[in-house]
């Protein structure tokens, strides 16, 4: 099973609720040898903590010298993300990873 690794950089109001803005960091993988991260190289951690301090700051937060993330079951497709990061293919044929056209890496198993 994966794991996406995400950091909220923005929230906003729709219907009444206050919605997270997310940005995709990587993946956690398992295999035979335990479990291991693939980070996405072209996301900006130190841009990632100065949206997520900008977005504390408006609310009268503590700003943070570290990115704050989140981890989810790669089964719970209902958080919006953005373009870009690490998008997860099904199972097709044997083989590593490719990179795709947002910038991330699609893995193939």
């Amino acid at each position: 099973m994966s794991k996406r690794i995400t950091a909220k950089v923005e929230e906003y109001q729709k219907d009444g609720e206050t919605k997270g803005k997310y940005v995709e960091l990587g993946v956690i993988l398992d295999n035979q040898n335990g479990e291991f991260i693939l980070l996405d190289p072209t996301i900006n951690l130190a841009g990632v903590l100065a949206k997520q301090n900008a977005m504390e700051f408006s609310k009268g937060g503590k700003m943070r010298d570290n990115v704050m993330c989140s981890i989810f079951d790669n089964n719970n497709q209902g958080q919006q993300q953005s373009s870009g990061g690490f998008q997860q293919k099904a199972p097709q044929q044997q083989g590593g990873f490719n990179q795709n056209q947002q910038g991330g890496f699609q893995q193939q198993q």
